[in-house]
């Protein structure tokens, strides 16, 4: 090992459950986020253009897909959609997701709290950033 630092798995507690990050869980997990962003590709360019119509800026916004079953995306969502009954949508037999224009600065905070590094890609992406929120991280396209 020489001193070289190795990702490590980590066990910690969290409202009594036990917690394991695993980076290379993690990684996999950032990949199937895309395919939710590939899944959800029709929505994301929705509100593209709902950004380009509105005049916004990639300063002031981001497109989010969240999914609020996702043990991040849950409260994530009930912030943006308090209220929102996304039992219907579970009753259909579907995922509920939260889809559309989230402000950037708030996305930005949000992310950074539990996975900081989608916080530093959102942070260094200049151009319209997706948030997606699923199998417990974040990604940024």
């Amino acid at each position: 090992m020489n001193g070289t630092k190795y990702p490590r798995t980590t066990v910690f507690v969290v409202s009594g459950q036990i917690v394991i990050d695993d980076p290379f869980i993690r990684t996999l997990n950032k990949q199937k986020c895309y395919d939710t962003y590939v899944l959800n590709k029709d929505r994301v360019e929705h509100f593209r253009q709902r950004v380009v119509d509105r005049e916004l800026t990639p300063d002031e916004v981001v497109i989010v897909v969240i999914n609020v079953d996702d043990i991040n995306g849950g409260p994530i969502a009930d912030i943006l959609m308090p209220g929102f009954n996304w039992q219907e949508i579970r009753d259909q037999g579907q995922i509920p997701f939260a889809r559309g224009l989230a402000t950037r600065e708030g996305m930005q905070e949000i992310i950074t709290y539990f996975d900081a590094e989608a916080g530093e890609k959102i942070r260094s992406k200049k151009d319209l950033a997706v948030v997606v929120v699923d199998h417990g991280v974040a990604e940024i396209f």
